[in-house]
């Protein structure tokens, strides 16, 4: 065994993030109850319904409400953003619902179908970050074609009335325009304004990594936000300048807290930082409210604590709707809209396991269709249904999670279903039940699980049973309960069985690029390399940092019994995040930075014999840490990484983590 190096001053490692036990299924999250989500849910399904009803065609209304599952696709995107997403799930939801009424009477093409869409919904969205349900209500609504009478001659009028709910549902989803057109992005600049509170709050505490991974992600989702709205074709317009602004000031103070954490010398952030950072968040979206003016920053000793004040006055003042520092449209350059190339060069990274998780779930979605269906069982697009559901969790963690609480919530869910059907509601009884019903799950959805399942199952028995109410009760009930079993039981089987170590079998590599990049970015700012090049270098060293966290995080959930493995890997991604991190700070000011002769070949030695250890699982042998007097504070880290490398002197007992 390779003896372990040590390094004197060399900081001690933080703790990693808490791995998820089985009994998380049941923990009612902390989350603000989702009052627009479950407001607009209950008018996008329950308004088609009623006008069915009332007219006489309930049937009619059933089928447009379906189309009204497009509202649940609303996210924090901007209005922009929100019109050709919704535009689009609306058509694909159509077409997926008139795709299942054609294959409904070959068997063998549903089967193909049912898994197809379900890989490309899952790839399609992956592919483009959109958070939301996924392939979930796409297979819904081809679920919902296949289960109707095979009618060629009843086909264009179907899928015309799912298009017309999903363009009803894309009106609810705009509506918040006429009242506050700027709230998506308003929304997004608070958020990380919040989470750059509680990452300065957890500087010198075990918190601090993951909060500065929180608020790395909530900036870029700012970033994102703004540059995403009317900056596009209105460059002037002042409010989006405003919060424009007030993301670049949250990016530097961002960049000014790793400083401090970094500085050994420096005291921690003035007293009130964090409950001004708050305030700043409450006046964006509460512009009535009094704002807590923060403390001014001339008396501060400490250059990097005296920076981070004078960055907060200025967000204040930009915030109180004063002109400094607001900038404006010719200092904005904003991101590329769309690129095909950069969007797929992100979802087919080697390091991205998106690719075998759509493959994965298109698979097991066609298997529980096929096994369903072979079967002959009642309702049997429940089972491929359930399948999808419990998927969404993809990992073996995630999908245990979601099974308990897709059974345990169904289970509970029969009861209150027999009793509403136990009243016989008809006609307008049938819309509204049905709106309040979804109203409940999409206000409590993101708390539990479990908890809106118990409210899903009456919906789908009360839909089940308006079109065949010459079924009895106990028909829907007892098939039901058997399709979640089935649906579930194949989803954990589907997980256990295809790559099921996507993640940790990555991880090596993906830590090996990481560090490769960081290298190639201290080369760029030691070597005073043009700004464009070391911006790029930043760009991509950011996006893989997070990518290689969620790449942790994923390791972490896939295997109870193989945990210990996985978060042996965390001291040195803890230090490569905090390299990460001080070199992006650096190449914000990297003139200043510039060392020329310092950007010798030992540095990227260094760099490249600690991305071969981590990607081949070795100890590093001794190697000679660069002295970088230009920034002196990475030598420590660079010491850090390569203690926190030597996974086999710490994990002799486990075996180590293959690279696939």
């Amino acid at each position: 065994m390779n003896t372990m190096h040590t390094y004197p001053g060399v900081r001690a490692v933080h703790k990693g993030p808490a791995p998820g036990t089985v009994r998380d299924a049941f923990r009612i999250r902390r989350m603000p109850l989702q009052w627009f989500r479950g407001i607009g849910s209950a008018v996008a399904a329950g308004v088609p319904t009623l006008v069915g009803a009332l007219t006489g065609h309930l049937d009619y209304g059933l089928c447009a409400s379906i189309g009204g599952f497009a509202f649940l696709y609303v996210g924090s995107e901007t209005y922009r953003q929100r019109a050709i997403k919704l535009a689009c799930v609306a058509l694909g939801l159509s077409l997926t619902f008139g795709l299942g009424s054609l294959s409904a009477a070959t068997p063998w093409l549903m089967v193909l179908l049912f898994g197809l869409i379900g890989a490309l919904a899952v790839f399609g969205f992956g592919a483009f970050q959109m958070a939301g349900p996924s392939a979930m209500f796409f297979i819904l609504t081809f679920s919902v074609g296949t289960s109707l009478p095979y009618d060629l001659h009843a086909l264009p009028l179907r899928t015309l009335l799912v298009l017309t709910g999903g363009a009803f549902a894309w009106m609810v989803g705009m509506s918040g325009w006429l009242l506050r057109p700027h709230g998506p992005e308003t929304k997004a600049v608070a958020g990380a304004y919040r989470s750059l509170a509680a990452f300065v709050d957890a500087i010198g505490t075990d918190l601090y990594p993951e909060k500065r991974y929180q608020a790395a992600v909530q900036l870029r989702a700012a970033d994102a936000a703004v540059s995403g709205g009317e900056l596009r074709w209105r460059r002037n317009y002042g409010p989006t300048l405003r919060l424009m602004a007030l993301t670049r000031k949250a990016n530097e103070m961002f960049m000014a807290a790793v400083e401090i954490s970094l500085d050994r010398q420096a005291a921690k952030v003035p007293e009130g930082t964090a409950a001004s950072l708050l305030s700043i968040a409450d006046r964006l979206q509460h512009p009535q409210q009094e704002m807590l003016q923060p403390k001014a920053a001339a008396d501060i000793p400490n250059g990097h604590v005296r920076r981070m004040s004078g960055l907060l006055n200025e967000a204040a003042a930009i915030c109180l709707g004063e002109d400094a520092g607001r900038g404006t449209a010719e200092e904005v350059t904003l991101p590329p809209s769309f690129s095909l190339r950069r969007l797929l060069s992100g979802a087919l990274n080697p390091h991205s396991a998106l690719l075998h998780t759509s493959l994965r779930y298109g698979i097991m979605i066609a298997v529980a269709a096929a096994v369903a269906y072979s079967l002959d069982l009642n309702r049997s697009y429940w089972v491929p249904l359930s399948c999808t559901a419990v998927m969404l969790g993809t990992t073996v963690l995630g999908t245990a999670h979601r099974a308990i609480q897709r059974t345990a919530g169904t289970v509970v869910g029969l009861f209150l279903g027999a009793f509403i059907l136990s009243l016989r509601p008809e006609g307008i009884f049938i819309a509204l039940i049905m709106a309040v019903l979804q109203f409940i799950i999409e206000l409590i959805y993101l708390r539990n699980y479990a908890l809106a399942v118990i409210f899903i199952t009456p919906s789908s028995l009360l839909i089940a049973e308006s079109s065949h109410p010459d079924m009895a009760v106990s028909f829907f009930i007892s098939a039901r309960l058997t399709d979640i079993l089935i649906g579930s039981a194949i989803g954990i089987i589907g997980m256990l069985l295809l790559w099921r170590r996507a993640s940790s079998s990555k991880l090596p590599r993906a830590l090996a690029g990481v560090i490769r990049m960081e290298g190639k970015l201290l080369e760029s700012i030691l070597s005073s390399s043009p700004s464009s090049r070391v911006t790029t270098w930043t760009n991509e060293l950011e996006t893989s940092l997070i990518r290689l966290r969620l790449l942790y995080d994923g390791a972490l959930a896939e295997s109870v019994g193989r945990r210990n493995q996985a978060s042996s890997w965390w001291p040195a991604l803890d230090a490569v995040q905090h390299i990460g991190y001080a070199l992006i700070t650096a190449a914000g000011n990297a003139h200043s930075h510039a060392a020329p002769d310092e950007a010798s070949s030992d540095c990227s030695l260094f760099f490249e014999q600690m991305a071969q250890a981590a990607e081949r699982q070795l100890t590093p042998k001794p190697a000679n840490i660069p002295a970088l007097s230009s920034i002196p504070v990475l030598q420590h880290e660079l010491a850090g990484l390569h203690e926190a490398l030597q996974i086999r002197d710490r994990t002799a007992q486990s075996p180590a983590i293959k690279s696939s």
